[in-house]
């Protein structure tokens, strides 16, 4: 390859990252098909700017909202919508959409409305806190560094079919939310057709370059780039093509997103965790009431979410997929003097799919017990949320759990899921097969295995592009438990190993540092 058609070639690749997340996609290493059609998804919308929630779920109720923190920024009793016998009330804003919107989801059970969410000693800086709730870590200092995502640490314990992204991105930049601190979990996808045509083209029969340094491990990397892009835009294609919607969206960028998700579910596109963003919600002057800035934010979500669930129904797949609402933090109880709000601490978050127990979690906002800085005090952790999701809706286990975020946390009272749970991580078959040392410092380790009929014993590695690379081929062991002495092709970092006895098939991880 010449220098000018490596300048071609590193400008398609970059085209495409605006399109894909550059970290490499792992295959991780566990036995887990998740090729199982009642497979559960994940879709999570980050409302950003930091959502008034005090104007979302109202203390209608409460005579201190209208005479003291919210003179003239509030929504009117009148107008504002009873949660069945509690004492919160909606904005009149989320009844817009399909079958009263996001109002007539909480009516049929269908939406949790949980007040209060948030974190002790709330970083009140759009992209620390963001990044808290993307990291699902609360750190101990503000010079902490958050590098992963709860779902990026997730995957990082299952195993993934490369055929398929692990999660998507809707929009043009990787996520903090999908990465494991080294790589990422997903691709970040604007428009199929457009995906497609960035990475089909890339690759032109070029092959990787043998040596390393400089120029031949930047040009490699460009390579195992494209082919990651080519096969992954190839996959989103087709269950793009394949998928259908059943029903008129609303205008709007959220509403554009939850169609394209809503088309890439029903086309069969395998992709467990979705992340789409609104954004806006940053409200400092001229919020509005039930008219205005805010309302019409409000509006555009139940708009779009109440028609995306009415199409997943339609088509028969509502029942697998659900849906969760975060924001970076709430805004302050008082009104500030350009009718608006400054960003405050505790908000409201909002769950919602058949699967949930849909009423309001939480007291309603209590402006008697305030925080030093005036503020709300949170009164569940945004993490008690992730911690349920995980385990009933993704299948973790607890000790997976607890690596995940650290600790458990105690459910939002009594839970906010149905005990139903994927199979990710459910009925996981347990190897007979260990290495070691694991990590390995020059990537060679010990295989040992237990083999009980005398079929020939197959390892391969797989790279991280789903190749297979043979190790030994249709080896006479015998019975019992070997030890097998292996050298990693390739360099340091993580490497999967597959071993065949027979009709068994066992994977594991080797990480060589």
């Amino acid at each position: 390859m010449n220098r000018r058609k490596f300048i071609k070639y590193s400008s398609a690749a970059a085209a495409v990252s605006a399109s894909f997340s550059l970290g490499k996609i792992p295959v991780w290493a566990k036995n887990i098909d998740l090729d199982h059609p009642d497979d559960n998804v994940l879709v999570i919308i980050q409302m950003f700017g930091g959502n008034d929630g005090l104007n979302t779920v109202i203390p209608a109720d409460n005579d201190l909202y209208y005479s003291k923190f919210r003179k003239t920024l509030n929504i009117p009793k009148t107008k504002a919508l009873k949660l069945g016998t509690t004492l919160s009330y909606l904005n009149p804003a989320l009844k817009n959409g399909k079958n009263e919107g996001m109002f007539g989801m909480f009516k049929n059970g269908n939406l949790a409305v949980i007040q209060g969410i948030g974190y002790p000693n709330p970083n009140l800086s759009h992209f620390r806190s963001t990044d808290i709730w993307l990291s699902g870590i609360t750190p101990t200092n503000d010079a902490e560094r958050l590098e992963s995502g709860w779902i990026g640490r997730y995957f990082n314990r299952i195993n993934q079919s490369s055929e398929h992204p692990n999660c998507l991105n809707i929009g043009s930049s990787s996520s903090l939310l999908f990465s494991t601190g080294s790589e990422d979990v997903g691709i970040s996808v604007e428009n199929p057709n457009d995906f497609y045509e960035r990475g089909k083209d890339l690759l032109s029969g070029e092959s990787f370059l043998t040596g390393s340094g400089g120029y031949v491990d930047e040009r490699n990397f460009l390579l195992d780039l494209s082919i990651q892009s080519n096969k992954y835009s190839k996959v989103v294609k087709s269950a793009f093509d394949a998928g259908k919607n059943t029903t008129e969206y609303a205008k709007g960028k959220l509403s554009d997103e939850l169609k394209l998700v809503s088309r890439l579910i029903s086309g069969g596109l395998k992709t467990k965790v979705y992340l789409l963003s609104i954004d806006g919600f940053d409200t400092h002057a001229g919020q509005g009431t039930t008219e205005g800035k805010h309302a019409n934010l409000l509006a555009e979500i139940s708009n779009a979410v109440s028609y995306f669930m009415a199409d997943l129904k339609a088509q028969k797949l509502s029942k697998n997929v659900l849906g969760m609402t975060i924001s970076e933090f709430g805004r302050r109880p008082n009104q500030n003097d350009s009718n608006g709000t400054d960003h405050g601490a505790a908000g409201v978050m909002f769950v919602f799919g058949e699967d949930v127990n849909g009423k309001v979690y939480g007291k309603p906002f209590d402006f008697n017990n305030l925080d030093k800085n005036k503020d709300f005090v949170h009164q569940y952790d945004y993490r008690s949320v992730y911690d349920e999701v995980l385990s009933k809706w993704l299948g973790s286990d607890g000790n997976t759990t607890t690596q995940i975020l650290g600790k458990r946390f105690d459910k939002v009272e009594g839970g906010i899921l149905a005990k139903r749970s994927s199979i990710l991580l459910a009925n996981e078959p347990k190897n007979s097969s260990s290495v070691y040392p694991n990590p390995s410092s020059d990537g060679r380790v010990i295989l040992k295995t237990f083999v009980d009929s005398d079929e020939p014993l197959t390892v391969n590695q797989i790279d991280n592009l789903g190749r297979k690379l043979p190790i030994l081929q249709n080896i006479k062991v015998g019975r019992g438990q070997i030890e097998i002495p292996i050298q990693l092709f390739g360099k340091s970092g993580v490497h999967i190993l597959e071993i065949l006895k027979g009709k068994q098939k066992e994977t594991l991880r080797v990480v060589w540092v």
